[in-house]
């Protein structure tokens, strides 16, 4: 029973490939002329044809072209012109007495531009007390007795200034309290 099992699969792998080469054997292409003298070709064949086998299909890799490289352009905004930027409080040749916690004021127009990087810096005797702040009144603290020049400047994101303000001169009394000498014993 084994054998013949065998044989039965073994007929039947036969018989399939024989039934696939008769499909495939009898699909061709089929050239002629038809009765004008104009080439024809056909899936079957008719009067006057011969069996016609096409040329190998000549197969060409896509020739490898680099991607195309976009320029990336930066979109150069136009950077905010400040129209007026003071220093408002304290005032110009204020003399000011023992403040421990000194406040620099500023009123710039239009607004800080935030959004561009635009920061404000607090420059006292020339040396920045403060720097890159988004805000528009910076502390200082206690600042040492004398006279000293204040200036304020807004900074774009790269550091450089675009608008300054006008110096102005503070003058700082700090008060002394001397204590009195210890008696002696």
């Amino acid at each position: 029973m084994l054998q013949s099992m065998k044989t039965n699969s073994l007929n039947i792998c036969v018989l399939v490939i024989a039934a696939l080469y008769s499909i495939t054997a009898g699909a061709g292409l089929y050239k002629g002329l038809d009765e004008e003298g104009n080439i024809i070709y056909s899936d079957k064949p008719f009067n006057n044809s011969e069996r016609f086998t096409p040329p190998a299909i000549t197969v060409v890799d896509a020739p490898k072209i680099p991607p195309k490289k976009e320029a990336v352009v930066e979109e150069e905004t136009a950077e905010t012109r400040y129209t007026k930027f003071t220093i408002t409080a304290p005032k110009n040749n204020q003399t000011i007495w023992n403040e421990p916690d000194l406040k620099v004021s500023l009123q710039i127009t239009p607004d800080l531009d935030i959004a561009q990087g635009h920061t404000t810096w607090l420059l006292m005797d020339g040396k920045a007390l403060v720097k890159n702040s988004k805000n528009l009144v910076l502390p200082i603290g206690r600042a040492d007795r004398g006279e000293h020049s204040l200036q304020a400047q807004v900074r774009n994101k790269k550091g450089k200034i675009i608008k300054r303000s006008k110096k102005i001169i503070v003058h700082i009394k700090n008060s002394v309290v001397t204590r009195p000498k210890p008696a002696p014993f």
